[in-house]
């Protein structure tokens, strides 16, 4: 179990709804969730060698969004970041998760 971090910010959920990559980086897809309201996001993970990073990549409409919704962005960029690290969000793959495969 981690141990929660104390954040004045709103509360929001982060879903990665899509994930493709290699062996090193990883690019994810993903939204912030706030509300209803959705705010997309992309990123790329990536680690190896100095542990697990994961830089988020925010367009300007998005920008423009969650400053509206969380006032200081560097502040909520930070706290996006550290989550995405720590492993606080949701894996939900857009077409769903596949069924099983059967074995005859």
């Amino acid at each position: 179990m981690r141990p929660e971090r104390k954040s004045d910010l709103p509360p929001y959920n982060i879903v990665i709804d899509d994930v493709s990559g290699g062996d090193i980086a990883n690019i994810l897809r993903g939204y912030i969730l706030v509300g209803e309201q959705k705010i997309r996001f992309k990123g790329i993970a990536y680690g190896r060698y100095g542990g697990q990073n994961v830089a988020p990549r925010l367009s300007p409409l998005a920008k423009k969004k969650l400053k509206a919704v969380f006032g200081d962005l560097p502040k909520f960029e930070e706290d996006l970041q550290m989550r995405l690290v720590s492993g606080e969000f949701e894996i939900k793959p857009k077409g769903g998760i596949p069924p099983p495969q059967q074995t005859g």
